[in-house]
């Protein structure tokens, strides 16, 4: 089940659990969720725009759905290549990019103008 993040300190707080578990469990994508989430919130109008979370008996995993002019994306960290994967649409969805620590802030950038 998806839960839908309305404001900026419900995305806050989504974002700053998902960088302490990343620093404990995927140390090679911690240090780049927050320029992400920086890139791809200066895209969002929360107004129309989603930000949804994985919920799971109460608690928000880490896989993250956003909407942005009518185009739905999601970011979910791979385990088997250790980055977290950009997807059109759903999970299954074309894969469009991947991030990890040494992922230059231009790709980062470039990526979220493309949503």
């Amino acid at each position: 089940m998806a839960r839908h993040l309305r404001t900026n300190i419900e995305i806050d707080n989504f974002i700053t659990k998902v960088i302490a578990e990343a620093n404990h469990h995927a140390p090679n994508v911690a240090a780049i969720i927050m320029p992400i989430s920086t890139a791809v919130r200066a895209r969002l109008n929360l107004a129309v725009d989603k930000v949804e979370v994985y919920e799971r008996n109460g608690n928000l995993a880490r896989t993250c759905w956003v909407t942005v002019g009518g185009n739905r994306y999601t970011f979910t960290y791979n385990y088997s290549s250790g980055q977290i994967d950009l997807k059109a649409g759903s999970l299954q969805g074309f894969l469009r990019s991947s991030f990890d620590n040494h992922t230059p802030h231009a790709a980062i950038s470039h990526q979220a103008a493309r949503l």
